[in-house]
């Protein structure tokens, strides 16, 4: 049979590495014959390594990109998790076959070869999206399935705070918090802690969590820098401005939005470099130096760029 890589997007986040690697693992349970290997796009989230560390599951694979197979040889099997847009994808994709994706955002420039398993709901989390998909098939997760599950759906919906999160994320919040004994939201709380206020410099800040999208022919990249002290974060915005710029320039982009999303105080301050004018009509905003605050808005899937890409159509 074949080997199956599974995978998040670049740059990836806490969901983007528990999503292909609870994914890989239940299809590795259901025993078809193949077998999923989980795959990642970038650096280990502090917060996800932490996790998987404490429950002894190992690290997902490192990939930089997929190969074009060679002469006799079948395309590599492909299934995405957490993204879709091409932008966002491993380096190579159209090299590949995908067979399968479980998702919770728009979908974009998806196209396949043959028809593909799709599960993509508009839930706060893709974890949420395979908890639901352990259910279905009958499997019940493993404690440390549900301690990695929980802890992406506690990151991605900034502890059920996001206007992303559903009724879906509450329950199985609720449900998976019973069962490891713990509050979810406490729990999440500890997952952010475990970042550490101090421990990133300003270029990651800018790209440890930025996602590409292609608005009206130009690429812009939207960051998210989520924290529990923003004041801190902000007293490095001469460097983070500057790291934005790199940004830009090296990936060859209109422009760039960083949000610094301050978890406790419930808001980001957005700051923007280089061509943005989608992003400011989008937003309803103008930049300012110091950036605009923007309290209530935590989510950049659905409070920032959904809005952008609205403005750019």
């Amino acid at each position: 049979m074949s080997t199956i890589l599974v995978t998040g997007h670049q740059n990836p986040d806490n969901d983007a590495i528990m999503s292909a690697v609870m994914f890989a693992q239940l299809k590795n349970a259901l025993n078809d014959g193949n077998t999923y290997v989980p795959c990642r796009l970038g650096p280990l989230p502090k917060e996800t390594a932490l996790v998987l560390e404490k429950w002894g599951i190992e690290e997902p694979q490192l990939i930089e990109g997929i190969e074009p197979p060679a002469e006799g040889e079948e395309r590599q099997q492909v299934i995405l998790t957490d993204h879709n847009e091409l932008g966002q994808s491993v380096p190579g994709r159209e090299n590949a076959n995908v067979i399968g994706l479980v998702d919770h955002h728009r979908v974009a420039n998806f196209e396949t070869a043959q028809p593909p398993f799709i599960v993509v709901l508009p839930w706060g989390s893709s974890c949420t999206v395979i908890s639901y998909l352990f259910d279905a098939y009958g499997i019940e997760p493993t404690d440390a399935q549900v301690a990695c599950l929980l802890a992406a759906m506690m990151t991605d919906t900034v502890m059920l705070k996001s206007p992303t999160t559903t009724d879906a994320d509450r329950r199985f919040a609720a449900r998976w918090g019973e069962r490891l004994g713990v509050d979810p939201v406490e729990y999440g709380k500890e997952i952010f802690k475990s970042r550490g206020s101090g421990d990133f410099t300003p270029e990651q800040m800018v790209a440890r969590d930025i996602k590409c999208f292609t608005i009206g022919g130009k690429d812009l990249y939207i960051g998210q820098y989520e924290t529990v002290d923003g004041a801190a974060a902000l007293k490095e915005l001469p460097a983070i401005r500057e790291a934005m710029e790199a940004y830009r320039v090296e990936k060859g982009a209109a422009g760039v939005v960083l949000l610094v999303t301050d978890i406790l105080e419930e808001g980001s301050q957005v700051l923007l470099t280089g061509d943005t004018e989608v992003a400011q009509r989008g937003l309803g905003i103008k930049d300012k130096p110091e950036g605009v605050w923007m309290p209530g808005v935590l989510s950049r899937k659905k409070q920032v760029a959904a809005p952008i890409i609205a403005a750019g159509n």
